[in-house]
């Protein structure tokens, strides 16, 4: 029988991520659901940039083999018609599928014995196969080595499928992510380099140098959408030194009932005229 401090000690164990299951039917854009993302693939840094749709993919291939992630060995099957959903075409899959086979990540996280802070490069999916037929199957596998971290995970982000689906750009599925990665901390908020932050949104290397252009064409506009289509609060504030721009700080808060359910309401509408409803109530960066 386990001592009372034995006990205590086994309570406050940390949850491990692939502990926590996801809901509903997180790979139908119609349907609602919930997709678990470990915190160390939320906050990777692209060594090949990727746009939207893979990213949408990826977390469409996470979700599906979730209740088996823990299995190194695992061959995942998943039917093509899924996810193409309303395309009619594999060539967009196609195109994806040899993406994130090529795509190399950066990913930062802590040696779960030593607590040694590391990075591992390594590709996102690992070996793969397609059935030529267009209602064929997609089978695929994660690397070991990044099934590892997944297995010794401790934080995680429930993503909304439906706020993923709504988002419309690559920015702003990014910052969705990172704020859904960090709601339950006690602290509610975190301050980047810009460099970090810029990687952190998935920037492509070499784009948006001057931080006006990071501003104008990345940040402001994914904090709109976010603003308008997520379940939270989200806010970027400067931290300058004379005119330079040296830090800045993300914060985030839940929303209340109402606008939770103005939110989902927007979502349920059409995207056409979408920008134009936010207009008149721009999350502006702080000054």
């Amino acid at each position: 029988m386990a001592s009372i401090d034995e006990s205590e000690k086994a309570d406050d164990k940390p949850l491990s991520t692939i502990s926590i299951r996801g809901s509903g039917h997180p790979l139908d854009p119609s349907s609602v659901g919930q997709i678990i993302k470990p915190g160390e693939l939320v906050d990777f840094i692209e060594i090949t940039a990727l746009n939207r749709s893979e990213l949408i993919m990826y977390n469409q291939l996470l979700a599906h083999a979730w209740p088996d992630i823990g299995d190194r060995t695992k061959v995942h099957r998943i039917s093509k018609a899924v996810l193409r959903g309303s395309h009619e075409s594999n060539d967009r899959l196609n195109k994806a599928f040899d993406t994130l086979m090529s795509a190399w990540a950066r990913i930062q996280y802590k040696h779960h014995k030593t607590g040694e802070e590391k990075t591992l490069r390594v590709h996102l999916i690992g070996s793969n196969a397609e059935e030529k037929q267009e209602q064929g199957y997609f089978y695929w596998t994660f690397p070991r080595e990044l099934v590892a971290i997944i297995e010794n995970s401790k934080i995680w982000a429930k993503i909304k499928s439906q706020i993923m689906y709504s988002l419309s750009s690559k920015y702003s599925l990014r910052l969705y992510e990172m704020v859904a990665r960090r709601i339950g901390m006690h602290k509610q908020f975190e301050e980047f380099s810009v460099d970090k932050l810029r990687t952190l949104m998935g920037v492509p290397k070499g784009k948006l140098k001057r931080f006006a252009d990071l501003n104008k064409h990345c940040l402001k506009p994914a904090l709109a959408e976010v603003n308008q289509l997520s379940d939270f609060h989200v806010g970027i504030s400067m931290v300058k030194r004379g005119r330079t721009v040296e830090k800045l700080m993300i914060n985030w808060s839940h929303k209340d009932a109402e606008e939770i359910r103005q939110a989902a309401n927007e979502r349920e509408r059409s995207s056409v005229g979408r920008s134009a409803r936010r207009a008149g109530r721009v999350e502006a960066i702080t000054f």
